[in-house]
């Protein structure tokens, strides 16, 4: 206790060193957790938005349904599956969900598109479809119109209350055909969804293929998708013997995991070069530390203070510096991170047009998950902590008349 004392006040004797030194901490932990947080989110928001419009997290369908796609792998509506889902916690919505391939046509204008069955109310839980309507209303259980995306009525030139005829083949070679009044249009953060999605009532999705009571799959949403594995051996668990497949969406989407994954290996190597940034900065204000008192250590070896305890003092120094450094550059990323993240950044020009190459919307939005503060605060503390330990090999060096003198 009594070394803690020594040390905490041998920090504030000169302020501007301290000051200095946990400054060097200080924006070191905020640029390695604003770099961290920026990249994550991204790739959050980009997985987000494509699942939570197409497969779920993850995604129950009859067996042999993902490999053909077709309207004949269709199950029945069944409570026992809704039970299930609805016990799950970790699940936050759920929605079922009959899709099917059809050619959409306006006049001279067609275009092959997906056409979703949904139940409204539900769905808007798991997509949020409402907040992307950009004209119109959003669909009820009991209307008979159709909701377009954005891209899609523009490339059939279609506007509000215009009719858009659907033909495509329903359930068991069954003719499907439709004439439909356009209720709403909504613009998708995905651009490739945004030029190919339209959506009906489920009854009324049901009518067009003939199918009945039935879905083709539902799609799950969960607030942790690192937990996913877990989930889905439980559902699996309690579906046994019904003919469900459960898919993560890693597992139907593999080239968005593939791109995942590869600009998270890139962010390591990034994240490495900014460490090594950082650790020479932390070790350049050490050194400077260790020199503006070398005439100090000689006068306390001369007068006989052991080199372990004044080693040990001075590393405790230097530990408290880059505890108080990593706690501040927390406190001080966090508002930043929290601002962007409610008000995300729109980009434009080059950005928007590569952004669109990869099928992910122009934003940048970080992730504010606390693990990715604590994560890159631990490894700058590290970084500081370890290199702090340079103290003692410099102090036991050191020379008692040279040190005086210097």
């Amino acid at each position: 206790m009594m070394y803690l004392k020594l040390a905490w006040r041998n920090m504030w004797r000169s302020r501007r060193r301290t000051l200095i030194t946990v400054s060097s901490i200080l924006f070191a932990v905020i640029f390695a957790i604003l770099m961290r947080v920026m990249i994550i989110g991204i790739f959050d928001n980009m997985i987000s938005n494509t699942v939570s419009m197409s497969c779920g997290y993850l995604q129950v369908h009859h067996i042999g349904y993902w490999e053909n796609k077709s309207v004949d792998s269709t199950f029945e509506e069944n409570p026992k599956l809704a039970a299930v889902l609805n016990q799950e916690k970790e699940i936050t919505a759920w929605t079922p969900h009959l899709e099917a391939f059809a050619l959409a046509s306006s006049g001279l204008q067609t275009k092959g598109i997906l056409v979703t069955g949904i139940e409204p109310e539900r769905e808007n839980m798991v997509s949020n479809l409402s907040q992307k309507m950009i004209a119109g209303k959003y669909l009820s259980d009991s209307d008979n119109g159709i909701m377009l995306a954005e891209g899609l009525a523009a490339y059939l030139k279609l506007k509000l209350n215009d009719t858009v005829v659907l033909l495509g083949q329903g359930y068991h070679g069954e003719m499907a055909a439709g004439k439909y009044a356009i209720k709403g249009i909504v613009r998708l953060p995905v651009p490739e969804m945004n030029k190919s999605m339209a959506w009906l009532p489920m009854a009324k999705c049901r009518d067009f293929l003939s199918t009945g009571a039935r879905y083709t799959s539902v799609s799950i949403m969960v607030d942790d998708r690192n937990k996913l594995a877990g989930l889905k051996k439980r559902i699996v668990s309690q579906t046994a013997g019904d003919n469900y497949e459960v898919m993560t969406w890693q597992e139907m989407i593999p080239e968005l995991d593939q791109l995942f994954q590869a600009k998270m290996a890139q962010n390591v190597i990034m994240s490495g070069v900014l460490y090594l940034v950082i650790a020479f900065g932390i070790f350049g204000t050490i050194l400077m530390m260790l020199n503006e008192r070398m005439h100090e250590f000689g006068i306390l070896i001369a007068i006989g203070m052991k080199k372990r305890i004044l080693s040990g003092i001075v590393v405790l120094e230097m530990v408290l510096m880059s505890v108080a450094g990593t706690i501040l550059g927390i406190a001080v990323a966090f508002p930043i991170v929290y601002y962007f993240w409610v008000h995300p950044i729109h980009m434009g020009g080059a950005w928007a047009k590569e952004s669109e190459q990869f099928n992910f919307a122009p934003i940048i939005q970080p992730s504010i998950a606390v693990s990715h503060f604590l994560i890159q605060g631990y490894v700058v503390l590290l970084i500081a902590v370890t290199l702090s330990l340079y103290a003692i090999f410099k102090i036991h060096r050191i020379k008692a008349i040279e040190a005086i003198n210097s």
